[in-house]
């Protein structure tokens, strides 16, 4: 396995890791109420909002909301789909 493959691995373990704090959160939780909240850490929830304000800048409404998208989804798919790149750079490199 190549350096790119061991990367994409860790990428996937840190995923688990991260779904599985948010599962034990979620259940500790539990305790204080009958209610089972899961809640999904977001780049919004670990980077501060001045980070995110050059988004109102973008012309395109469209590119507005796709970036809005993309930041307010969970970071276990963001770290999924970068495993994923890493993953589909290590196959196409080996193909010669």
């Amino acid at each position: 396995m190549s350096k790119l493959g061991v990367t994409g691995f860790l990428f996937i373990i840190a995923a688990f890791f991260l779904l599985c704090y948010q599962l034990i959160s979620a259940t500790l939780k539990l305790g204080r109420s009958n209610d089972f909240v899961f809640r999904n850490i977001r780049l919004n929830d670990v980077l501060d909002q001045k980070y995110f304000d050059w988004i109102d800048t973008i012309p395109s409404v469209y590119i507005q909301r796709m970036a809005e998208f993309l930041i307010a989804a969970p970071l276990f798919f963001w770290l999924l789909g970068i495993a994923l790149i890493f993953f589909g750079i290590q196959a196409f490199k080996r193909v010669k």
